[in-house]
């Protein structure tokens, strides 16, 4: 298998480099997250999407034609989205903090997905 490499952020850092066995994380955001992870101990990867950009746009829209004056909600009080990868024994959650970042977030799903299906696949005998 080739070597991939992920970079969510730029600044600060955070990269999926993905190997054979598992995948090395970098990530300056968080570091206790940082280290290398094996495949066979990866359970599920969930990817929560962000929704709170195009909520916003509508409801600065909608207050502002009732009301004249936009509602800006405040980031705290909604959700964010991230990826949450949850392995045998801990599980690493990644904040995602805007469209390029949640792109290629659906990117390393979709090839740990892969990872993960592969893994418990063989467990039957079948690769798929």
């Amino acid at each position: 298998m080739m070597r991939q490499n992920i970079v969510l952020k730029k600044n600060p850092k955070i990269e999926f480099q993905l190997l054979d066995t598992g995948f090395q994380l970098i990530d300056e955001q968080t570091e206790q997250n940082s280290g290398f992870y094996s495949y066979s101990d990866l359970k599920s990867i969930e990817l929560n999407n962000i929704w709170f950009p195009r909520l916003a746009n509508w409801l600065k829209i909608f207050t502002w034609i009732f009301n004249g004056v936009p509602f800006f909600p405040d980031a705290e009080t909604c959700k964010k989205a991230n990826v949450n990868i949850h392995f045998e024994k801990i599980k690493l959650g990644v904040w995602l903090t805007d469209s390029y970042m949640t792109n290629k977030a659906k990117k390393l799903k979709k090839l740990l997905d892969i990872k993960t299906n592969i893994k418990f696949n063989t467990n039957f005998g079948k690769v798929y």
